[in-house]
């Protein structure tokens, strides 16, 4: 009897294995895949677009909301699942205009005839025009609220359209929005890109703490894209751009970077360029007290090679201890004078601690000082004094003699 029990139970068991299946299961042809978004203004949204062209986007791919109001523009770029392999893009491009993100998502149901989802999207870039208009925290609310999205998803700024970008077909014909957002991976290898702490995630929990914020800063010149700089948010007020030097320069002081090209003019032959390849860097950040007056030290140390030197091969002088001497204190000097220009951007002109670089090394070695001047910090920081010192140390030449 025992026995009949038990091989009845294995049957009922292989059965269900057999026969069940996933309760929400959804095929991938009943879903839109959206990969990346696109806000403008309303009206700034179709500003890429050819004059004779205009109308026909207007009439037929935008769309008012019954009740809302033409505030912004939203852009949604969808994979094409299945179809020709050698079709020139990979996506393609719905919008609508209204006032509330949400509702904006919603009403396109009535283009796609497929659910949007939003679990594998890459990107969200948001125009110039928008950011003045409203805040990162009312853009992005829906975002942050939303399970289906990801912490990693990418931010961008531009200055001119942002839908450009959804459009975009990259040269290597993959779909935009995974392109774009690969770019900014390569953030630890270019020192002009603004790409540490700037996901969803890490944006969220700025906002949550009313932390300055610094986000990558985009732009497309004819069908070439760029991306250097960064957009600086005063907690989520939009005040300006840092260009690509002040970029370099605020990563040196925060230690972000993990390698960096760093060119001076030879000493020997100030004609030609030598280029430092940074792959190793030691950098401490300190506040000190004296008496009412906060100052911070900066020890940078950096370990590299020669990358490049031109001109002739009998020009070439780093077989001489002295030379290489030479090109140490030049890239030292180089670097100073970046990190230098860096802080009187971000501190005299933007008068913006981005990502509480500062605030942070005050916050956690004088916690006491830190808990009198928080209230008074946007005052405080752009009077703060930084005492620098820079060292190189060259450990290989390539040398090709």
């Amino acid at each position: 009897m025992d026995k009949r029990k038990g091989a009845a139970f294995v049957i009922l068991l292989c059965v269900s294995i057999l026969i069940s299946g996933c309760w929400d299961r959804r095929e991938l042809h009943e879903r839109n895949f959206v990969l990346a978004v696109a806000i403008d203004t309303a009206e700034d949204g179709k500003s890429g677009t050819k004059p004779e062209k205009a109308s026909k986007v207007k009439s037929t791919e935008t769309f008012v909301q019954p009740h809302g109001t033409k505030r912004y523009r939203l852009s949604l770029q969808i994979l094409k699942l299945g179809g020709d392999e050698k079709a020139k893009s990979k996506t393609y491009v719905i919008s609508n205009t209204g006032e509330s993100i949400f509702e904006m998502v919603r009403d396109m149901l009535g283009q796609s005839g497929k659910s949007l989802w939003f679990e594998h999207i890459q990107m969200i870039i948001l125009s110039e025009a928008v950011v003045k208009e409203a805040g990162l925290g009312e853009l992005l609310d829906f975002f942050r609220r939303d399970s289906e999205m990801r912490s990693r998803i990418k931010l961008y700024v531009t200055s001119g359209n942002a839908r450009a970008f959804v459009e975009h077909t990259p040269p290597s014909k993959q779909a935009g929005g995974l392109y774009l957002s690969e770019i900014i991976r390569m953030h630890t290898r270019n020192i002009h890109m603004a790409g540490a702490r700037t996901d969803l995630g890490f944006v969220s929990q700025f906002l949550d703490n009313k932390i300055d914020i610094m986000l990558p800063r985009i732009e497309m010149a004819g069908k070439v894209v760029k991306v250097g700089g960064s957009a600086i948010f005063k907690k989520e007020k939009f005040v300006g751009y840092a260009d690509e030097y002040a970029v370099a320069g605020r990563k040196f002081v925060a230690g972000t970077e993990k390698s960096a090209i760093v060119t001076v003019p030879c000493p020997n032959h100030p004609d030609h360029q030598v280029a430092f390849e940074l792959y190793r860097h030691d950098t401490r950040l300190r506040p000190h007290l004296d008496g009412d007056r906060i100052y911070f030290t900066l020890d940078i140390t950096m370990y590299g090679n020669v990358g490049e030197l031109q001109g002739d091969v009998e020009d070439d002088d780093t077989m001489d201890s002295q030379y290489i001497r030479k090109l140490e204190v030049a890239f030292a000097n180089e670097i100073e004078q970046t990190v230098r220009y860096s802080e009187n951007v971000f501190q005299k002109q933007l008068r913006v601690d981005s990502v509480n670089v500062f605030a942070s090394k005050l916050r956690a070695y004088e916690p006491e000082t830190w808990e009198k001047v928080k209230d008074q910090w946007d005052e405080v920081y752009p009077e703060i004094s930084l005492v620098m010192s820079v060292n190189v140390s060259i450990r290989n030449i390539g040398s090709h003699k």
